[in-house]
């Protein structure tokens, strides 16, 4: 059985980065000071115009992805329970963000660290902006996805990177790519897997337990989890 192929997915820059989110990213506890404000907005404007978002999906049968070794381990079963197919989806901002962030660094630390916070928000909000597009696409044919579940939550070995990136192909589509130490790049890249059923589904979030950040969360140092964000 063949995964088929897959698909670029419209999906539009938005017109701002999350502030809060990056102060988040940033290391921020509770409500980001003044100057921590101003340093973001001051890094925001060139790394947003370095932004080139790209995004590429592809959808299968739950049972091929299994079998493909893509979904290894018991909580992206967990998160698929009820669902007969699954859609895979990366997004990455480009190229020009990792450079924009190393420019930004040069002899200023606190810009290349606020910089690489900005990546981090705003490529979560472009995988926001590409889940949405394919609910809409849902909606059209009146099936149900859940939430977004990506590779390195709960115990998805982040060992399937290469795996997602060869069967979304997007190398050739987005410019993304995976090192042998399951890195992608460009860096401020996403990958993630939405199952899909006939029927209304959320998904189940894996247990901070299990988490490869569990150690160094930011979340779980405030007492939060990313769930209750």
């Amino acid at each position: 059985m063949q995964l088929g192929q897959s698909r670029t997915l419209p999906v539009e820059k938005p017109e701002q980065i999350d502030l809060a989110q990056a102060a988040r990213y940033f290391g921020a506890r509770g409500e980001a000071d003044t100057a921590t404000m101003a340093l973001l907005q001051r890094c925001a404007v060139p790394l947003l115009a370095a932004a080139t978002p790209r995004a590429v999906w592809l959808r299968a049968e739950v049972k091929v992805l299994a079998e493909a070794g893509i979904l290894r381990g018991s909580d992206v079963m967990r998160h698929l329970e009820g669902c007969g197919q699954a859609i895979l989806l990366a997004v990455t901002l480009g190229p020009g963000v990792d450079a924009q962030i190393r420019r930004a660094g040069v002899g200023d630390i606190a810009a290349g660290v606020a910089s690489d916070a900005l990546g981090s928000a705003l490529a979560e909000q472009t995988a926001d902006a590409a889940e949405a597009e394919l609910r809409q696409l849902a909606v059209a044919e009146g099936t149900y996805l859940t939430g977004r579940f990506s590779p390195g939550y709960g115990d998805w070995d982040i060992a399937v990177q290469p795996l997602v990136a060869a069967a979304l192909d997007t190398a050739r589509r987005a410019g993304l790519c995976v090192t042998d130490t399951n890195l992608m790049t460009p860096r401020k890249s996403v990958t993630a897997i939405l199952g899909v059923s006939d029927h209304p589904v959320k998904g189940h979030l894996a247990g901070c337990g299990h988490c490869v950040l569990r150690t160094r969360c930011e979340y779980r140092k405030r007492g939060k989890t990313c769930a209750s964000e």
